[in-house]
């Protein structure tokens, strides 16, 4: 990857020469600075022209004359390049244009002396001028002229790269790029590394020094690489501005949108600032640095197991407890490009003992081989399926992956006596009305059941926590808000009422992680999400902040509440009894304990979820004692255009638990 055209061996002496001349008193670079600077240098041209021509013994009668030019040119110069308009641009910036006008602007004194001597032959003072002189004086200036303002340039630009700068990936057409590299010098922040772009004919090519290393479809690839912490997208088209925004979140990079000059004059975009998720919900809480003593405690030379470790929190875990006193430290999931990339960004940066496993929660069989072989001691458990809209018509594959799945690991856990075991859940589990939330809530149900009957003798500390939108993560609303507005709109809303809970995904899982250290024992703990944000509300600053106006640039478009979604979360229901924790953003949260007959409920839900018929097992989860209440839409909807039923999709029931087959999405 190219990383810049300058030396890497002299960089820090480069860098601090270069702000060494930045602390020179601005005077030398002003106007007359810099005309006093070309007036030595045109002295300093006419005495090296003649020392050249006289291989450095310059006869005495030529000396008078030597002095005689080399004044004349110091003013004369200036005063051409003066006129020539040379002395507006700035020299930190110095680049071809200038570069010409300067040639130009030094031509006219050269100019004059070559023809008078010429035309007019005749010794001055018996002392005749040589017509090398004149040339060898004329490239002399040019050389040492633009050799100054390069110097400068270069310098400048050296003393940025000494400072702690964003590595950015540039993206764009080929016009683009170049308006971008001309920009990237002004911005302290920002350091090109690479270029990318959609025309195969610039591949391998070079602009402004800095190498084309391949095309947008390449994007993942140099994200993998981890050093790359900007991408910068140059006037490219919607539809790749779209897919560049959706990768770069995905892989946790930040992405900017530079727009061209055209395209602002013309008013098709309005500057503003970059968008910034986060703001538009609410102002971001800060996270300490430091783990909280009581969490370094607790994983201290512990061996951790995350399932769904490849996904938005699932990764986010797997990057925090990396940075813990960790032993070992293992990544379950069955996305093998998900565990490519989570591995190869913390290969070499963990402080335990790294493993990947590629598999299904719902083999039974692979998870038990996972804990005789790592023997793990705390286990996250993050894998689930968690799109709403997907999972009503994927019923049965709802039920097997989260609750049964969810029974695997738990099981697990406590036949190999874990210390702590600790499920991601969902604040949709609260008076569920979507097939996603109420196999969460039965989840959770079957975590506080085995808890409750754990042998005397177990020490497994078992727990769940719940939380709402996280900002960011894969497939959620501000994502999908941002590729809208890229794409040039709608934003899509289902309803002008709806409302939710947002935070950040570190914010979360820091809070997660602080959850996991209080003994428990089937509790299940609400992490403090704030105020409610009106989805439209956050549409509308979006848009704002993208320096486009809602209703004009952008349409905002009401489209209808789709089946599973409520119009309003909420965080515990009215029996539940809210306890404050020793965390202070952390609250415990006891709804009603499992019925006796549990068991027997969960037996009848398995039997229905391997019947594989969706609206069976949608009439058998009415029957938990969840509160599970779907909405109207679900009632009348058996099949959905656009998808492809589960059932249609899977193997019969006894080849269920086979290995790699299910999705163990993040919850």
């Amino acid at each position: 990857m190219v990383t810049s055209p300058a030396v890497p061996l002299f960089s820090p002496f480069l860098s601090r020469a270069g702000r060494a001349i930045d602390r020179l008193p601005r005077q030398i670079f002003t106007r007359w600075g810099q005309m006093m600077i070309d007036a030595g240098l045109s002295v300093t041209s006419v005495w090296l022209a003649y020392q050249f021509r006289f291989d450095f013994a310059v006869p005495a009668k030529h000396k008078i004359l030597l002095w005689v030019w080399a004044l004349s040119l110091s003013v004369l110069r200036p005063l051409c390049l003066m006129a020539a308009g040379v002395y507006r641009g700035i020299w930190r910036h110095f680049n071809l244009d200038d570069a010409l006008l300067f040639g130009i602007g030094a031509t006219p004194p050269t100019a004059f002396i070559f023809l008078a001597r010429i035309v007019w032959p005749a010794p001055i003072w018996k002392v005749g001028l040589p017509l090398t002189v004149v040339i060898a004086d004329y490239i002399a200036f040019l050389l040492l002229g633009l050799s100054v303002r390069g110097l400068r340039r270069f310098l400048y630009e050296a003393s940025l790269k000494g400072s702690k700068r964003k590595r950015t990936l540039l993206l764009g057409s080929e016009d683009g790029l170049a308006a971008a590299l001309r920009q990237a010098p002004l911005n302290p922040d920002i350091f090109i590394t690479g270029l990318l772009t959609s025309d195969d004919r610039l591949l391998g090519s070079r602009i402004n020094g800095f190498e084309v290393l391949g095309g947008l479809t390449s994007l993942p690839t140099q994200l993998l690489s981890g050093e790359i912490d900007l991408v910068l997208i140059s006037d490219a088209d919607p539809q790749a501005i779209g897919g560049a925004v959706e990768t770069a979140v995905h892989f946790g990079v930040e992405v900017r949108l530079l727009p061209s000059a055209a395209k602002i004059i013309s008013g098709d975009i309005r500057v503003s600032a970059r968008p910034k998720a986060e703001l538009a919900v609410t102002q971001p809480v800060t996270i300490a640095e430091q783990p909280h003593p009581s969490v370094l405690e607790a994983y201290g030379g512990k061996s951790v197991l995350i399932t769904g470790a490849g996904g938005s929190i699932g990764s986010e875990l797997a990057r925090q407890v990396s940075r813990l006193p960790v032993s070992r430290l293992v990544l379950l999931d069955q996305d093998e490009n998900a565990m490519f990339h989570i591995h190869g960004e913390l290969s070499g940066k963990s402080n335990g003992d790294l493993f990947a496993i590629v598999g299904d929660i719902r083999d039974r069989n692979l998870i038990k081989s996972v804990f005789r072989a790592h023997g793990a001691q705390i286990v996250l458990h993050a894998a689930a399926y968690k799109h709403v809209p997907v999972m009503e018509y994927n019923c049965a594959e709802a039920v097997l992956n989260n609750v049964f799945g969810t029974r695997n690991i738990a099981e697990a856990a406590l036949d190999s006596s874990a210390e702590r075991f600790l499920m991601v859940s969902t604040d949709k589990a609260v008076n569920p009305s979507s097939m996603m939330g109420a196999t969460k809530r039965m989840a959770e149900l079957l975590v506080q059941n085995m808890a409750a009957k754990q042998d005397n003798g177990s020490v497994t500390r078992c727990a769940c926590v719940r939380f709402g939108n996280v900002l960011g993560s894969a497939g959620s609303v501000v994502p999908i808000f941002l590729q809208q507005i890229a794409n040039g709109g709608p934003v899509t809303i289902t309803d002008a009422e709806m409302t939710r809970y947002f935070m950040t995904i570190p914010e979360a899982v820091h809070l997660i992680l602080q959850a996991s250290t209080i003994g428990s024992n089937g509790e299940i703990y609400m992490l403090d999400m704030g105020d409610p944000v009106k989805i439209t509300e956050l549409a509308t600053r979006l848009i704002e902040m993208s320096g486009l106006r809602p209703g004009h640039d952008i349409e905002i478009k009401f489209v209808g509440t789709r089946p599973g979604e409520k119009l309003h979360e909420q965080l515990w229901t009215d029996a539940t009894q809210v306890t404050p924790t020793s965390f202070p953003r952390i609250l415990s949260v006891q709804p009603p304990s499992p019925a006796d007959d549990f068991h027997h409920h969960l037996q009848l839900l398995e039997a229905a979820a391997f019947t594989r018929e969706d609206e069976h097992v949608r009439k058998t989860m009415l029957g938990m004692p969840i509160n599970y209440k779907p909405s109207e839409q679900q009632a009348a909807v058996v099949t959905m255009p656009h998808l492809i039923p589960a059932r249609t999709l899977t193997m019969p029931a006894q080849t269920v638990h086979r290995p790699g087959t299910a999705a163990s999405a993040n919850a």
